[in-house]
């Protein structure tokens, strides 16, 4: 059976290998920079990923614009939404006759 522990506290690491030799369990400590330049390999993979198509699914801006356009604001309601938790936040205090 193999056990993998990862920890950036080095104290918690060494109790546990300290219990583990007590306990005589074969402790390996493997090197950990084969494994952080591989996940550093893999990040800039993923930052420098260039597309050689368009996307199937069209541009995402255009859509939110029309989902946009298709419909008013409801100003009032939000208005009273945002009344309603500075309200319950106790940070403001409004009354409702003074807005008006």
């Amino acid at each position: 059976m193999e056990l993998i522990l990862k920890s950036i506290d080095e104290q918690s690491i060494a109790k546990i290998i300290a219990l583990a030799k007590r306990l005589n369990v074969i402790v390996e400590k493997k090197n950990l920079d084969e494994d952080s330049s591989n996940k550093d390999a893999i990040k800039d993979r993923i930052l420098n990923f260039k597309a050689t198509t368009p996307s199937s699914f069209g541009d995402a801006a255009t859509w939110q614009k029309g989902q946009r356009e298709d419909r008013d604001l409801l100003t009032d309601i939000t208005i009273e939404n945002q009344k309603g938790l500075l309200n319950l936040w106790g940070k403001v205090k409004f009354n409702d006759d003074s807005h008006e």
